[in-house]
C-alpha cells in the first residue's frame, strides 16, 4: 500500500508549568530551555528520518509555536525545506481549562478537594469549572481537518502542533474513538505521532513516539494513572 498522505501531530516541548504539575489551557507560559532542546531534537530527528512535511500548523499559543518554529529552523537547516514557514490557527489551542487554569494539581486537591476528586473520576466527561466544553472545543478542531480533508486529504504530510487534550480530540475525530478511550491515550511533550490515510479513512502509524529523547532524562511528563496532569 502506498501512503500518500499523513498527518503528523506533535506535542510542544516541556514548560516550567508542565514540571510543576500546573493546569495550562489557554494560558501562556514559554517552552522551558529543556522544552526548546526537546523541540530542536524533534526537529533534528525529523530531517534524519526524511519526514519534513509540507505544511506546518502550530496552535496560536507560545509553548507550540515555539516547538513549531523551532522544528522549521531545524529542518530548514538541513537543507530539505528552504520555503517552509509556520501558519498559524487558533483552533489548535489547548482545551480551556477554566478556573482552575495556572493553578498546580496539588493546590486543588488540598483547596478544592471535592471539585477536583470528581473531575479525577470522570475524566473527559466533567470539565474544570469554567472550562471550555468539549463539545466546542471538537467543533473547532474539527472544523479544522475539514478544511485540510476539503475535497480531499491533502498530499504529502501536514505538521500539526499543538496540545495535549487538543491532539487527543484530532485522534477521536479522526480515528472514531469513544471518550475513554480518548483520554486514556498518553501523550508525552515533544513526542511525534502519525496518522496516514487510504482508500478507506484515517489509519494509525504511531503514537507517542519519543524515541529522539531517550537518554535525555525523564521523557513521560505530567501523567499519573492514564490521566494528564497538566493539558
Amino acid at each position: 500500500m502506498i501512503v500518500e498522505r499523513r498527518l503528523l501531530l506533535v506535542r510542544h516541548g516541556i514548560t516550567a508549568w508542565n514540571r510543576e504539575g500546573r493546569f495550562q489551557g489557554h494560558l501562556d507560559p514559554p517552552l522551558s530551555a529543556e522544552g526548546r532542546d526537546e523541540a530542536r531534537a524533534l526537529g533534528r530527528r525529523m530531517a534524519a528520518s526524511g519526514e519534513a512535511p509540507g505544511r506546518i500548523i502550530s496552535s496560536t499559543l507560545r509553548r507550540a509555536l515555539e516547538t513549531a518554529e523551532m522544528i522549521c529552523g531545524e529542518l530548514r537547516a538541513a537543507g530539505l525545506t528552504a520555503e517552509l514557514s509556520v501558519a498559524q490557527d487558533p483552533r489548535l489551542m489547548e482545551i480551556g481549562q477554566g478556573e482552575w487554569e495556572g493553578r498546580t494539581h496539588a493546590e486543588l486537591e488540598r483547596d478544592d478537594a471535592a471539585r477536583y476528586a470528581a473531575w479525577r473520576a470522570h475524566r473527559g466527561d466533567q470539565q474544570p469549572p469554567g472550562a471550555e466544553p468539549i463539545q466546542q472545543a471538537l467543533a473547532r478542531v474539527g472544523a479544522l481537518l475539514d478544511e485540510l480533508q476539503a475535497p480531499s486529504p491533502p498530499a504529502g504530510s501536514v505538521c500539526l502542533v499543538s496540545h495535549g487534550g487538543t491532539l487527543r480530540l484530532v485522534a477521536r475525530l479522526l480515528l472514531d474513538l469513544s471518550p475513554p478511550q480518548t483520554w486514556s491515550l498518553d501523550l508525552d511533550n515533544a513526542s511525534l505521532s502519525r496518522l496516514s490515510w487510504t482508500h478507506d479513512g484515517w489509519k494509525l502509524e504511531a503514537w507517542n513516539d519519543a524515541s529522539h529523547l531517550l537518554g535525555r532524562g525523564p521523557t513521560h511528563v505530567g501523567e499519573s494513572e492514564g490521566e494528564p496532569l497538566a493539558l
